[in-house]
């Protein structure tokens, strides 16, 4: 880790953090034309008795392979959402329901490279794209319930207000995206994602956690977070992953073989 005061004087370490900035900005993970001073929404959550969320963003840096060589070194920047200080209208710490994901199993894995090594089989792996963030709070009524994520609205640092904003006291924007760090961020990736792998015609695996099988395609899928691992019938692999991006909504990195090591 990096301290945010170190990065910002370092040009490569500041970059990848604005390099996030403009990356959350652009999708975009919150309204910047809906600000508020917290005061004032407050007395709206209080007044209509409606319960909404107060948070904050944290950046954070890294330095990666830091053991290693300078030259095989670079910067990580990350926004995240300070989930550990959630307070609602009132004042007090927000509470969340006990929900969690089931990781996939590490049989699953080995299952998919025994499927890859099969005559006329093979396998391929992809990255979903800013995971998370691919869901939308909003998503959260539809696939957790009603109420399980309120109304949300986040704290930017001053370094990231526009002019007007410093005119305002204690300035807050709505968070529309999936921010990491939100106690319920990977339920909702994990439904939301979900939903779409079963529209590309996959069915859940029963017993097996985040293992899907598409029978007519002849094709398995195993999901772990943001890594996508499928294998099966080599000519069914590529159309498989452009209906999971093009038709579904999925945003994935170019898939590449499963590694021979």
């Amino acid at each position: 880790p990096i301290s945010l005061d170190k990065a910002l004087k370092i040009d490569a370490a500041k970059a990848a953090l604005d390099k996030e900035w403009n990356k959350l900005d652009k999708l975009p993970a919150w309204d910047m034309s809906r600000v508020q001073e917290r005061a004032k929404v407050q007395e709206r959550g209080r007044r209509t008795k409606t319960t909404i969320h107060f948070g904050s963003v944290r950046e954070l840096c890294h330095l990666r392979n830091s053991e290693l060589a300078a030259h095989l070194q670079s910067y990580k920047g990350r926004i995240v959402f300070r989930g550990d200080i959630v307070r609602d209208e009132e004042g007090f710490y927000a509470v969340f329901s006990e929900q969690g994901t089931s990781s996939s199993q590490m049989m699953a894995t080995k299952f998919l490279d025994v499927i890859a090594h099969m005559p006329g089989c093979k396998g391929e792996d992809s990255d979903a794209i800013g995971a998370y963030t691919q869901m939308k709070l909003s998503d959260a009524e539809r696939l957790l319930g009603a109420g399980v994520i309120p109304e949300t609205w986040v704290s930017l640092p001053k370094h990231h207000w526009p002019k007007h904003w410093h005119k305002m006291t204690d300035p807050v924007v709505p968070l529309l995206a999936n921010l990491y760090g939100h106690p319920l961020a990977g339920l909702l990736w994990d439904k939301g994602s979900q939903e779409k792998i079963l529209k590309a015609g996959f069915e859940k695996v029963k017993g097996w956690e985040s293992l899907y099988v598409h029978r007519a395609k002849q094709l398995f899928l195993s999901v772990y977070v943001d890594d996508f691992h499928m294998a099966g019938k080599a000519e069914n692999l590529a159309p498989m992953w452009a209906t999971l991006r093009d038709k579904c909504g999925l945003a994935l990195e170019p898939p590449t073989p499963f590694s021979s090591t």
